[in-house]
């Protein structure tokens, strides 16, 4: 029962710790080119080209002023660079 507990309130604290971190991005050109420096480095090539194409769509929404989506999508490409 205790460890049901510590595992669901792990969790919990995950899901909300990266709810919070998407708050935290700013959708603006100077993030915009720092992402794609960061994506032009990731080494694994499928990461890379996830990363690209959330990149692309990030880029789509900033241009569109769709700046939840534009976070979503900045989001998704930076856990491209994330080790797994």
């Amino acid at each position: 029962m205790l460890k049901t507990l510590t595992t669901a309130a792990v969790l919990v604290a995950l899901a909300g710790s990266s709810a919070f971190a998407l708050s935290d991005i700013a959708c603006d050109q100077a993030n915009m080119t720092k992402l794609e420096n960061d994506v032009k480095a990731i080494t694994d090539e499928m990461k890379k080209d996830y990363a690209n194409k959330e990149l692309a769509m990030a880029k789509e929404a900033l241009a569109s002023n769709e700046s939840d989506k534009c976070k979503t999508h900045m989001s998704n490409a930076m856990k491209g660079n994330d080790p797994m």
